[in-house]
């Protein structure tokens, strides 16, 4: 059970696409990024003795879904490029772009059906809760008051599903009692809040991935992390009037970064994200320990590490 594997698993299902949708699809899959969904699933069901060839399928499900979700958001987002290329919406247009997210998640249910009702129904239920989770963070736009404890909340229904599905998933294939799988949902639930948070400061830092978008969310109303931790903090109330200019561009963005920085919000969210990591960690106690349970802690400690 490799990401070797699921790579080649998904090469296989975007080559079953219709061909007006199979290119903005298979240029994703060449461009797997770092397939940390199914990295996740692979490590759950290492937790036991599952069939090899469906968790690999299932593996490859997990991340049909978000790449479904990445086609959506860049068209929402209006994200120029994805994984060191062009974004879909931005070859093709928007309109093949969306119908192309609407075939691969379809795709993924196609693929969970044939795997049996179990996987079918979370999957779908995961589907519906990121695409909810998109509408609500759409109506949350430039709100500068949002709590920090509603955003988590909106992260556990985007991020934190997903997170959910893949740890479910994996863990009910292993065949390990039910008691552990609901600690290794539990651990997949507060990871995906983790990584999310740990995924706005990299928007907030000046070496970020050149392979992904940055500033968009900002230009959009959709402030992470950092920023609503900064507002917080802000008594003057210049950072909202930066965030709420009508000429918001990238010099603005630019200035944000420093004000952000400035009022200790990165820190006061690599620290929020700290505590969801443990939270994770600490959710495995019901988990025996042994090589499979280390190699999930890991997997957390790899998040952290990965966005410093």
């Amino acid at each position: 059970m490799t990401t070797e594997e699921v790579a080649a698993r998904l090469t296989v299902l975007a080559a079953a696409l219709p061909r007006p949708l199979r290119e903005p699809v298979r240029s994703l899959v060449a461009r797997p990024g770092k397939l940390l969904r199914p990295r996740l699933l692979l490590a759950c069901a290492r937790l036991g003795a599952p069939e090899p060839s469906r968790v690999v399928r299932l593996a490859a499900v997990v991340e049909l879904l978000h790449l479904a979700s990445l086609l959506h958001d860049d068209v929402v987002d209006k994200a120029g490029t994805r994984r060191g290329g062009p974004a879909a919406h931005a070859v093709v247009g928007a309109e093949q772009a969306m119908l192309a997210g609407l075939a691969v998640f379809a795709l993924a249910g196609t693929e969970a059906a044939d795997l049996g009702a179990g996987a079918s129904t979370a999957v779908a239920r995961a589907a519906a809760a990121v695409s909810y989770g998109e509408m609500l963070d759409v109506e949350r736009a430039f709100d500068t008051m949002l709590p920090i404890e509603d955003y988590v909340e909106l992260v556990e229904r985007k991020t934190g599903d997903l997170f959910r599905l893949c740890c479910r998933l994996g863990a009910t294939e292993a065949g390990i009692p039910p008691q552990q799988v609901r600690a290794v949902i539990r651990f997949g639930s507060a990871l995906g809040v983790a990584f999310q948070i740990l995924d706005d400061c990299l928007e907030m830092e000046s070496d970020h991935d050149p392979g992904k978008p940055t500033g968009s969310d900002h230009g959009l109303g959709l402030f992470g992390a950092p920023t609503l931790l900064a507002l917080r903090a802000d008594e003057s109330g210049g950072l909202a009037r930066l965030l709420l200019a009508p000429d918001f561009g990238p010099d603005a963005m630019a200035a944000v970064r420093g004000r952000v920085a400035g009022l200790g919000g990165v820190a006061a969210a690599r620290g929020l994200s700290r505590d969801w990591r443990a939270r994770a960690v600490a959710a495995l106690g019901d988990v025996p320990d042994g090589p499979a349970r280390s190699e999930l802690v890991r997997f957390a400690d790899g998040l952290v590490a990965g966005a410093r």
